[in-house]
């Protein structure tokens, strides 16, 4: 079975741990052991949502959701600030316009096959729980090889940060993009990620399946939870 669910980090840190272990296994088969987001603080940070993907109650990926709150800086801020300190006005201006938080630390092991989209699968996840979390305007940080997704989804680049939205990040080997989306209105989402997003939002909880290896497995999503909080800047 595989399961798709989504917590408050600070309600489960044993399980942020094994998230936080996991992306870190990840990226040093990149050699990118010192990217921005693979810190702990964010266990602790109580503005902080978790989606998992379980393989058979076996941690195999995931990503967050980290509210800005004023408190705690996004993974873009911190990446970009010293670069173009332009971030941190975008940051402000998009709290100020129904809160703002970022899509970051997203991770896949290769416990499974490639080809079966759970990368796909979990960025919609956590698309879908802006609504729920109660923030409108949902951030990332975007390599070049997964740009054209990003924006199929609904990333916008943020040409007004960086170079026309690029820096350099997470080394001089590689850049990056800016990029965000209004997690409530889809409005720049193409029909098909759109409509994969209002689904999950509209029925958090639901199960369907997916072929491997010819063996048809459960997929249960889990995404409804309670336990939110309203941040007021």
């Amino acid at each position: 079975m595989i399961k798709i669910r989504a917590f408050k980090a600070t309600d489960e840190p044993q399980t942020c741990q094994k998230f936080l272990d996991g992306h870190k296994k990840v990226l040093e088969e990149f050699n990118l052991e010192n990217i921005t987001t693979n810190t702990p603080r964010w266990i602790t940070h109580e503005s902080t949502y978790v989606v998992v993907v379980e393989y058979n109650n076996e941690l195999i990926g995931g990503v967050r959701m980290q509210i800005a709150d004023g408190d705690f800086p996004l993974p873009v801020e911190d990446a970009v600030a010293h670069y173009d300190s332009k971030i941190l006005d975008l940051v402000k201006q998009k709290s100020a316009d129904n809160g703002a938080c970022e899509l970051c630390g997203l991770w896949n092991a290769r416990t499974l096959p490639p080809n079966l989209g759970l990368t796909r699968t979990v960025t919609v996840a956590a698309v879908s729980l802006a609504k729920q979390i109660k923030v409108k305007n949902v951030f990332a940080i975007c390599a070049g090889y997964t740009l054209y997704p990003a924006l199929r989804m609904g990333m916008v680049i943020q040409k007004s940060v960086g170079d026309n939205g690029e820096f350099v990040y997470p080394n001089s080997s590689f850049r990056a993009r800016v990029l965000c989306m209004d997690g409530f209105s889809l409005d720049t989402s193409n029909a098909e990620f759109k409509n994969d997003i209002e689904k999950v939002r509209d029925n958090p909880n639901f199960v369907t399946s997916i072929l491997i290896d010819d063996v048809e497995v459960p997929i249960v999503y889990d995404l409804e939870m309670i336990n939110t909080t309203e941040i007021k800047l």
